[in-house]
């Protein structure tokens, strides 16, 4: 059965946008470049899923829009997560393999290059769903960028991120020195892990940044280029 319930979708001047409703009640967030070619797909995962809201991703998609739509660089799907299906659950899985295969099909996306992305939990949930999905996309996963994370989050779930599972693959990874959730000193050490393991790492770190990705508005700036340079 096709998981998608529901597409609507709207176009502006500039951007296309989805709404994708599916049959486990989430909602995903969607949109696409109006400009020629095909375009990489970013599939970006929100932070705060505590808020118990499966519809999040819509919010997420339109605040990204507002960030990055402009350049042009990329399609963007934002699925939804919430604790009894959190970003690092199996339900995750089928649920943003489905999404991408449905984004896919969309004029103007090449759902050959693929990045993952993602804020807090979300953050999180990019690096748990990069291991767990890179032996599905193979080489169609380009890289992964990551704000305000600390894999910690998944050991407090009983799970683990092993930096080994990444090795070879492109990590943007962003930290904020005044993080009052995730101390920078511990996320050195997690980026001296990746290192070791052979992650090709590209560390940023804002050091007046605290946790919220609105300090991170400089930076965000730089992903669009990244993304040109690592989804080629």
């Amino acid at each position: 059965m096709n998981s998608l319930l529901l597409l609507l979708a709207f176009a502006g001047a500039s951007l296309h946008r989805d709404t994708v409703q599916l049959l486990d009640g989430s909602s995903a967030g969607m949109w696409v470049p109006a400009s020629k070619g095909k375009k990489p797909l970013v599939v970006w995962l929100h932070g705060g899923i505590g808020a118990n809201n499966p519809a999040k991703g819509l919010a997420a998609a339109s605040n990204m829009a507002a960030t990055w739509s402009d350049s042009g660089s990329f399609a963007l799907i934002a699925p939804s997560a919430w604790p009894a299906s959190p970003w690092w659950s199996e339900e995750a899985v089928d649920r943003v393999r489905k999404l991408v295969e449905t984004a896919s099909h969309k004029p103007g996306v090449d759902g050959k290059r693929l990045i993952l992305a993602g804020v807090s939990d979300g953050g999180s949930g990019a690096l748990w769903l990069a291991v767990r999905l890179r032996a599905v996309w193979g080489a169609r996963l380009k890289g992964v960028a990551v704000w305000s994370t600390d894999p910690d989050v998944l050991e407090m779930q009983g799970m683990k991120w092993t930096p080994s599972s990444l090795r070879g693959l492109p990590l943007r990874w962003t930290a904020g020195g005044r993080d009052h959730l995730y101390p920078l000193d511990r996320i050195h050490q997690w980026w001296d892990e990746a290192s070791r393991e052979g992650v090709v790492l590209d560390r940023h770190e804002d050091p007046g940044a605290d946790h919220d990705l609105s300090f991170h508005q400089a930076d965000l700036a730089l992903f669009p280029a990244w993304v040109r340079r690592t989804a080629r």
